[in-house]
């Protein structure tokens, strides 16, 4: 190694760490707030219709909606990805002096690490701080599971983000498993905010309530069957592939988790509760329950901060066309085996 490319790579790995520190002290901020409000029931004050659908589904589960402690908020900022690359270039700059002169490629190299590093960890702090959980209910139409009384209850699906400290009993996490009758939790995550203290948690809280827990980092039991489907829109084998992999995890993750049917509740969630959850809720609520296109399209663009054509905050027009023309007929009888 030249003794150029040893700086550089001294240079590069002092920054990296100087701005995980930063990220790291806003991620404490948002996960032990100096003031922790009272946390905030499922129902707000002012209901609108959904909330009022959300109270339905969950009264007639036998669930008293006052004691899930998750916030059926989401929020999209059409300015942090700005705000991101604003931070990066003023921590380049302050840092300067300690770095020497750089090459205008390795600037820029620096620049769009810092970005990403600064932008993801903005966006736990909003989801976290904010209780943003992007909370939902989703009945599965004519399924039910049977307590331990021999009794049957609706089968329900939960559907929420990354929710702050979630090993705790009074946060939405910790409700959903000890109010809710969750039994099984289906973690799609596997994208770039920093998670792994949230997942650890997660996994923690759930075998303490008896429940098991799938995450989508764990191996990649389904591949990355979003990054497929992003980079490919157009049929080919890829994009087979992907949508063959969205049918074998809700086959074998919502329908019969462990291979047997559910034995209480699922809670299904990525990180913001957009688009990973939002197309495979998308497609059990359009195959499995038969919802209208309209319905589905709306139920999609609730959880995405969708107000209208002008202002779409998060939605995606190829998640709604997966959705639309995902093949419901590999939701039962034997799956054709991937190429």
């Amino acid at each position: 190694m030249s003794l150029r490319q040893d700086f550089w790579y001294q240079s590069r790995i002092f920054l990296l760490l100087s701005v995980a520190s930063l990220g790291g002290c806003a991620a404490s901020v948002a996960a032990h707030p100096a003031s922790s409000p009272p946390p905030s029931p499922a129902v707000l004050a002012v209901p609108g219709d959904a909330d009022l659908a959300r109270t339905r589904d969950l009264q007639a589960a036998g669930i008293d909606p006052a004691r899930l402690r998750c916030r059926p908020v989401t929020v999209w900022s059409t300015s942090l990805r700005a705000e991101s690359q604003a931070a990066a270039a003023e921590l380049l700059e302050h840092l300067r002096p300690r770095l020497g002169e750089l090459a205008p490629e390795q600037q820029a190299a620096l620049a769009d690490e810092l970005r990403e590093l600064v932008m993801w960890r903005l966006v736990r702090y909003e989801l976290l701080q904010g209780e943003n959980h992007n909370f939902g209910v989703l009945p599965l139409r004519g399924r039910t599971w049977t307590d331990a009384q021999g009794k049957p209850h609706p089968l329900l699906i939960f559907r929420t983000g990354l929710t702050p400290r979630p090993a705790a009993p009074d946060s939405c996490f910790g409700s959903l498993l000890a109010e809710g009758g969750v039994r099984h939790v289906v973690n799609l995550f596997d994208g770039d905010i920093p998670a792994a203290d949230l997942v650890a948690a997660e996994r923690t809280a759930a075998a303490a309530a008896g429940a098991s827990y799938f995450a989508a980092e764990d191996g990649g039991a389904y591949g990355t069957w979003r990054d497929l489907l992003k980079r490919h829109p157009e049929p080919g084998e890829p994009r087979t592939r992907a949508t063959l992999a969205v049918a074998r995890l809700i086959r074998e993750q919502l329908l019969a988790p462990g291979g047997e049917p559910p034995r209480g509740n699922l809670h299904v969630h990525c990180g913001g509760g957009m688009h990973r959850t939002g197309m495979v809720l998308g497609v059990v609520d359009r195959c499995l329950n038969g919802s209208s296109p309209e319905e589905v399209r709306r139920r999609y663009r609730a959880h995405v901060d969708y107000r209208d054509e002008a202002h779409p905050g998060g939605a995606e027009p190829e998640n709604l066309r997966f959705i639309e023309e995902f093949d419901c007929r590999l939701l039962e009888g034997p799956l054709p085996a991937a190429s």
